[in-house]
């Protein structure tokens, strides 16, 4: 029967190699601070697209679409919405009324914008301000 070797030493009684320390690189560093900005802006994203924007948008609030001009009919998949000051320039729409539910409907002069999906479905009636 063999016994073990003593500890710090390997099976042939040669001392342990040490593990060298490891080096930080520009490149790992970049990746790393790349790898944290792509997963802020996922998260920033998912947030906005569930928790802000029109999602948190009511009566009275002014909204700017990212992704669309003023004029434009607003559809399924348009726009990025965010909710921004009725002063700046950058309001496109003024909430006009909010109602629950996806089937909600808006009178002539205004644009209907609905949302749906996990729960958190709503019809926003939007005035143009342009």
């Amino acid at each position: 029967m063999t016994t073990p070797p003593p500890p710090g030493l390997n099976p042939y009684n040669q001392p342990a190699t040490p593990v060298p320390a490891r080096r930080l690189s520009v490149k790992g560093v970049l990746k790393g601070v790349v790898g944290v900005v792509v997963a802020g802006v996922v998260v920033y994203g998912g947030y906005t697209t569930w928790f802000g924007g029109a999602a948190t948008a009511d009566a009275g609030d002014c909204l700017h679409a990212a992704n669309t001009e003023a004029t434009a009919v607003i559809s399924v998949g348009d726009p990025e919405f965010e909710i921004v000051d009725c002063g700046t320039p950058e309001a496109q729409f003024k909430v006009a009324s909010r109602a629950s539910g996806t089937d909600g409907t808006c009178d002539s002069q205004y644009q209907r914008y609905t949302q749906g999906g996990a729960g958190r479905d709503f019809t926003l009636c939007l005035e143009p301000l342009r």
